[in-house]
């Protein structure tokens, strides 16, 4: 018969057995990749977490919790309507749910803000299929998020451009799925917007959001030429 106190300690063997199965966290900081950035005369962030061996990869750590205007990271359609918009960003987490600026503004010039952060956890959510949509809707999500497919590699992203104070904001999210593993990432960069002043940097500017994520990725040989 099981007494009180086996089933007590029994319950803390447990506990604990999962407590020490959990991975511990490491972090590298790669302050090398500024390169990439000053290639591309921005400003910005990079992470990369791999969930297989609770790794993150950080360029400007600080910027990690930052949050900025998601821009086309975030679409809608706008016969969703407000109420039902905010219903949804408030179910799904997604950054700070606000709508305040117009139904088909809020995630540009409005009052939508998301992390680097929070982009990684929404990230991992959709992958692993954990966001409150149907599968059918997040199976759809996903091949529309096919940037690249090779016979080594798959990337799903999804770029963003849109203005934050005085500054225009970048993004390009997404994660890369090769060896039968997953890695998540995001790139968030920044620029003046008084510096957009001509075709070419506008041209440098949008072309760097996916430039510097691909040179990053070759870099950690997850992609090849």
């Amino acid at each position: 018969m099981i007494t009180i106190k086996k089933m007590i300690l029994l319950l803390i063997l447990t506990v604990f057995g999962l407590t020490a199965c959990q991975k511990k966290q490491t972090i590298e900081i790669r302050n090398d990749f500024k390169k990439y950035y000053d290639q591309f005369q921005v400003e910005g962030s990079f992470v990369l977490y791999d969930p297989q061996t609770a790794k993150y990869i950080f360029y400007n750590q600080d910027q990690y919790k930052q949050t900025f205007s998601p821009a086309s990271t975030f679409k809608i359609s706008r016969r969703v309507g407000g109420q039902k918009m905010k219903y949804w960003l408030d179910k799904t987490n997604y950054g700070n749910a606000d709508t305040s600026g117009g139904i088909d503004r809020f995630w540009l010039t409005g009052g939508l803000r998301i992390s680097p952060e929070q982009q990684i956890d929404f990230l991992k959510r959709l992958h692993d299929k954990k966001l409150p949509f149907s599968l059918r809707s997040t199976d759809i999500v996903k091949r529309i998020m096919i940037t690249r497919d090779t016979l080594d590699y798959v990337i799903r992203a999804k770029k963003g451009w849109g203005g934050h104070e005085s500054k225009e904001v970048g993004w390009y999210v997404g994660y890369i799925e090769t060896n039968g593993n997953v890695y998540y990432f995001s790139n968030c960069i920044q620029i003046e917007a008084e510096k957009l002043n001509d075709t070419d940097r506008t041209y440098s500017f949008d072309h760097a959001r996916k430039e510097i994520v691909f040179k990053i990725l070759e870099e950690l040989k997850l992609t090849s030429k």
